[in-house]
């Protein structure tokens, strides 16, 4: 049986997974922006924090399942001299959302000092695990499009950890079977709700898929970079559970309070869709 670019056998997926459906069935807006799982409520109420933290990691694995795509986790990294002309570069190290399976990217950098200091002289080595990307570089690219704010273009190594609270797509780099990722297509992940509708066979409206971000605007100053960081009107939810799915957003249609935590029966694996509905409506 043929296979979709994830691994799952063709018409095997989902076409209406409960959690997912219910929420969309609602008129809930469920999208991934810059690589982070927004919810918008049409009720314009608030969503419990522990609730996104129990059940962002189901949503975001049914979004991808019902748009038959994969997303990568951002797991460590390290930097070296690759290939018979021993280049300088740094790899990313991923693992898949959908398969588990691990996956890698090379970025051409910098490893060297490129002027006197009071720390070394122009041309020595880096200290260990620091690197320089270069403006207009696919990994200077690469880090634009998750709108993670940066101080400084040369300071990038300092904040490699707020990767594992984004989602990233990327393509397989061509005649290559070890998991190496194209470093030119890897991007924080966007897929837009009007999307998701359309593969829920929720809506009939065609989704021009091409209007999505997943190109970044190269052009802007790096001190510009924290402009983007979060769709206009989001708020982060910081939770326990961030580092499993990445960070979740609610973009809220409505005043609210302050968000409470809501005692529940029984552990959400074991919650029926009801119960996983009443929890999510409780917060008002």
């Amino acid at each position: 049986m043929k296979e979709n670019a994830i691994g799952y056998a063709a018409g095997t997926l989902p076409q209406r997974p409960e959690l997912l459906g219910w929420l969309l069935a609602r008129g809930d807006a469920v999208s991934i922006e810059r690589g982070v799982l927004v919810i918008a409520p049409a009720s314009g109420k608030a969503v419990p924090s522990d609730w996104l933290s129990d059940n962002g990691e189901t949503l975001i694995r049914q979004i991808l399942s019902v748009t038959e795509q994969d997303a990568y986790r951002y797991q460590s990294r390290k930097t070296g001299h690759y290939g018979p002309r021993k280049s300088a570069g740094l790899t990313l190290q991923f693992q898949s959302v959908m398969t588990d399976d691990e996956a890698y990217v090379i970025f051409n950098t910098e490893l060297t000092r490129t002027r006197n200091t009071a720390s070394g002289k122009k041309g020595d080595p880096l200290p260990a695990e620091q690197f320089r990307a270069a403006p207009g570089s696919h990994l200077t690219k690469f880090w634009q499009s998750t709108g993670i704010a940066l101080k400084r273009l040369a300071a990038m190594h300092d904040y490699m950890g707020r990767l594992r609270n984004v989602l990233f797509s990327a393509s397989p780099t061509l005649g290559r079977d070890d998991g190496r990722l194209d470093a030119g297509s890897l991007r924080a992940l966007n897929i837009p709700s009007a999307l998701i509708r359309q593969a829920m066979a929720l809506d009939n409206q065609p989704t021009k898929t091409g209007q999505t971000t997943d190109t970044p605007r190269t052009s802007r100053p790096y001190k510009d970079i924290a402009q983007g960081q979060q769709p206009c009107g989001v708020q982060p939810v910081m939770t326990t559970g961030a580092n499993h799915y990445g960070n979740t957003v609610i973009r809220e249609r409505g005043n609210t309070g302050t968000l409470q935590a809501i005692p529940t029966s029984n552990p959400p694996q074991e919650q029926s869709v009801e119960e996983w509905l009443a929890d999510y409506d409780s917060a008002s």
